[in-house]
């Protein structure tokens, strides 16, 4: 069995340089894999899920996970910025191994994350329900500087 392959798919759900709040590691579902990549994949153990219902658009995908942060790094192997977040759509390629899990009564073989490479960047947008007003007041840094209040001036008594 090979301990570790290289796949290519659509990240969804990353979290890759803070833990997700409801595994508590840092995690990506690679997602629309293609044939070959599901046999590699289960070639390790690791089972491929096909996304049904409201997870239809993920088609086959996998979840990988790791505890420790993973190399992330754009097409010419360039470290990737913290403050940039991988967008749902991203075309990403991941080195992943398997690894074995028990809990409770369950045991099982899932992905663990090595490292991501950013082929096809999409931003993070967030879920944002309140569109811009046109005609709306907007921030500037004449009327931030105009309207801050500065207790610490010096011209006032404590």
């Amino acid at each position: 069995m090979k301990e570790r392959v290289v796949i290519k798919g659509n990240a969804m759900w990353a979290s890759l340089f803070e833990p997700n709040s409801m595994s508590d590691k840092y995690q990506v579902d690679i997602c629309n894999l293609d044939k070959n990549d599901c046999k590699a994949i289960e070639g390790l153990g690791i089972s491929v899920r096909v996304g049904e219902g409201d997870k239809a658009d993920k088609g086959s995908f996998i979840t990988a996970k790791t505890k420790l942060v993973p190399k992330v790094v754009d097409s010419a192997k360039n470290p990737w910025p913290e403050n940039m977040q991988i967008g749902n759509g991203s075309v990403v390629k991941c080195s992943i191994s398997p690894y074995e899990w028990r809990y409770q009564k369950k045991a099982g073989i899932s992905a663990s994350l090595n490292s991501i490479m950013i082929v096809d960047y999409t931003p993070y947008v967030g879920n944002d329900e309140i569109d811009a007003e046109e005609d709306g007041f907007v921030l500037s840094s004449d009327n931030i500087a105009a309207n801050t209040i500065d207790d610490f001036d010096g011209d006032d008594e404590l």
